[in-house]
């Protein structure tokens, strides 16, 4: 058996499961098999007798990840392998954290809080200091709390006299009062757990020295992702022994923003004397062009060990470089040529992804695979318009079109908060009921008769004229400065930035891009007949669909066929990596995270404009892509798709999953066109296509004969009359 399992390896793959002795760091590359090393490794040294299943400790970052190894192992050495102590950080230091929960404080049946609980006890607590949750939100508190635990600052905060730097009032006290109240009640939240084993360590040196004496080997995955704390962890445990072997990826390291330190696995011959380093460079997933692409962008990395990826695939189709007038084409072609690639029956949809930078970038995907019948799916989030943030603004544009509308005014009557309570709204709900009138003209019936007080009955009344107000912004001004009105006045775009945190950051991306994609639509009405076709078209039975997701959700998948749209300074690498410190470094390996995607095919994508938050901007093509290799590139130019452009082989609207070729965001209905408008006949600028000729106006919609780039259809508000 142990002849066998060492014929399945490659020769760097055999060296790193019989290096059984000694500090070792596997730089595992993009698809070269680490998971099979792991679990190869574990079952050599049980059946060589070097330590029995319970002397082994194996750690992984995710449930899935630790059942996948155990499975394995499993099906080699059976029922031992329920003797090893095989799990996540969180799993395996809640198992110590019970054994000796005394020497924290704590019994050993203790509660593990979630998020819920966490901000609710928070909330608690911030309440009893009066301070402003609308300036100093309790997420906000709970961010830092946990990166605190996560870094290993707890102590040097507890031990300063003065406040950190993060701006948030009574950081210290409230911290202290969250720790005791949590203790209290016999609870913990999950950043509590490693730091309480590091506690115990300390406290009880015995303990630390039992469980040194226990594990004679650990192994963890991902090293490359470790925080300060899970890295404290890990040296202590391996501190007798010295048997630890680290699986990582230096090029991979992409979660920063969540705690991981790179500097971990850079620095572990520093940590370990007589470490070694075996590189797993054989990839089992890509073609040579595709590798040579993710190593000639990642060689421009200074923070890395270094390796060279390579592959006996052959050297595979050239990577594809595109360029493209604007987003919206970059959108259509790519639509447009998974679908032919699916009619030619060359790849299923369910083989094909198209990667993103950021979560707002899909909405131009989606509305694109809508349009063309084309089955999708968002991996790692939602769908565009299932946004909460996305969801929250349409109901405020559809209370301002209908007052009747009770469903969307309940969403949104406490939105941000408006201290209305839930007893007053269901009061006001069955007001409405039994009078047989709408939510909106029962809270302004309580209004008249004087059945509301205090905070509530100012609230309310604010809330309804606001919103009568809006329902005049909405007729006279544009759609995107009607919700960008509404937005802003309401407090909901306040109330994010009010928590500034990434994913309050993210929420107001996808905002903005909700906001500029409002322009497409003539009126309120039109956009929300085409928002409920899309909830219409919605079917979660399909299992054959295309895959839309960021980079940071694509890791540990693989994609025959993968689309990186978007690469332009700006978007990426992000405008905010442009300013940090490394910033571009770790960007660049979010970059070869997605190029190491793809097994096939590779197309890389870029816009000379892109329709950001209502207007179009400039953008300059990434200053990634000047590190591609000539080599392996084919640059072809797709300048806007009604050129005719397809590097699918199968025609424009022919039969299929549709054709991308429409532009235009929902079937519209017919007018008959304005010929005495004031625009109607008259020279015009526009910033993107130049100068042309008005030849038709529907509302508020112009079709320009343009001189340069033809004939299209643009909204007034886009273009400047010519003297």
């Amino acid at each position: 058996m142990e002849e066998q399992q060492l014929a399945n390896l490659n020769q760097a793959q055999r060296d790193a499961v019989l290096k059984s002795e000694g500090p070792l760091l596997v730089l595992a590359g993009a698809g070269t098999g680490k998971t099979k090393v792991l679990t190869s490794r574990i079952i050599h040294i049980i059946n060589s007798y070097l330590a029995s299943p319970l002397q082994i400790l194996a750690v992984t970052f995710t449930n899935k990840a630790a059942a996948e190894m155990k499975k394995r192992i499993g099906e080699v050495i059976g029922d031992q392998v329920n003797n090893l102590w095989i799990g996540t950080f969180h799993s395996i230091a809640a198992r110590i954290t019970r054994r000796h929960a005394e020497i924290v404080g704590l019994k050993n049946d203790f509660t593990i809080i979630d998020q819920d609980d966490q901000l609710r006890l928070l909330k608690q607590i911030i309440a009893d200091f009066n301070i402003d949750t609308k300036q100093f939100p309790a997420k906000n508190y709970l961010n830092k709390i946990s990166r605190m635990k996560d870094l290993g600052t707890v102590q040097s905060l507890q031990n300063q006299g003065r406040e950190d730097d993060s701006g948030l009032p009574k950081l210290k006290d409230i911290f202290a009062l969250y720790q005791n109240r949590l203790k209290s009640m016999n609870a913990a939240d999950f950043g509590d757990l490693l730091a309480y084993n590091l506690e115990i360590f300390a406290k009880a040196p015995e303990v630390l020295e039992q469980y040194q004496n226990k594990f004679h080997y650990v192994l963890v995955d991902e090293y490359q992702d470790t925080n300060n704390v899970q890295y404290q962890w890990l040296l202590k445990l391996a501190a007798k022994y010295q048997n630890i072997c680290a699986v990582g990826d230096d090029d991979q390291s992409i979660y920063s923003w969540r705690g991981a330190n790179i500097a971990n696995i850079l620095r572990f011959e520093k940590d370990f004397a007589n470490a070694s380093v075996i590189r797993l460079e054989q990839n089992y997933r890509s073609t040579a062009n595709i590798l040579k692409a993710a190593d000639s962008v990642i060689l421009n990395n200074k923070e890395r060990h270094g390796k060279t990826l390579w592959t006996e695939a052959g050297e595979g189709e050239q990577v594809k470089l595109l360029s493209f007038v604007d987003d919206r084409s970059e959108a259509a072609t790519i639509t447009e040529t998974i679908a032919n690639y699916a009619r030619q029956r060359k790849y299923k949809l369910s083989e094909a992804a198209i990667l993103v930078r950021a979560g707002y970038q899909t909405r131009a995907f989606e509305e694109a695979f809508i349009r063309a019948s084309l089955p999708y799916k968002i991996i790692g989030g939602l769908k565009f318009y299932e946004r909460m943030e996305v969801k929250d603004a349409i109901c405020y544009l559809r209370v301002a079109a209908n007052f009747g509308d009770d469903l969307a005014l309940s969403r949104i009557i406490n939105v941000p908060k408006r201290g209305v309570g839930d007893t007053t709204i269901n009061n006001l709900y069955q007001k409405g009921k039994s009078e047989n009138m709408s939510l909106f003209l029962a809270i302004k019936d309580a209004i008249a008769k004087n059945e509301l007080k205090g905070k509530a009955k100012d609230a309310l009344k604010s809330l309804l004229e606001q919103i009568e107000k809006w329902r005049a912004a909405l007729d006279n001004s544009s759609l995107p400065d009607a919700a960008k009105l509404i937005l802003m006045e309401s407090g909901y775009i306040q109330m994010w930035q009010s928590e500034n945190t990434l994913e309050s950051q993210g929420r107001i991306e996808n905002i903005d891009e909700f906001v500029g994609s409002l322009a497409e639509f003539s009126n309120i009405t039109e956009f929300l007949e085409y928002v409920s076709l899309v909830e219409a078209k919605e079917d979660k039975s399909v299992q054959d669909a295309v895959s839309v997701m960021t980079v940071h959700a694509a890791k540990g998948l693989e994609f025959s066929l993968v689309f990186i749209p978007g690469l332009e300074d700006g978007v990426f690498p992000s405008s905010r990596s442009m300013d940090e410190r490394n910033g571009l470094e770790e960007e660049r390996r979010l970059l070869y995270v997605a190029i190491t995607r793809a097994r096939k095919e590779l197309v890389m994508c870029y816009a000379q404009t892109r329709f950001v938050f209502g207007d179009y901007q400039s953008s300059m093509p990434s200053r990634f892509l000047k590190e591609l290799p000539e080599g392996v590139k084919l640059v072809e130019s797709a300048n806007s798709f009604s050129s005719g452009y397809s590097y699918g082989a199968a025609s424009r609207g022919s039969s299929g999953y549709g054709s991308a070729a429409q532009t235009s965001f929902a079937a519209r209905p017919q007018t008959l066109p304005d010929s005495s408008d004031p625009f109607f006949g008259k020279r015009v600028f526009h910033q993107k296509f130049g100068y042309g000729k008005v030849v038709e106006v529907e509302g508020s919609r112009l079709g320009i004969s343009f001189e340069k780039s033809g004939r299209k259809t643009v909204m007034k508000d886009f273009v400047a009359l010519v003297a």
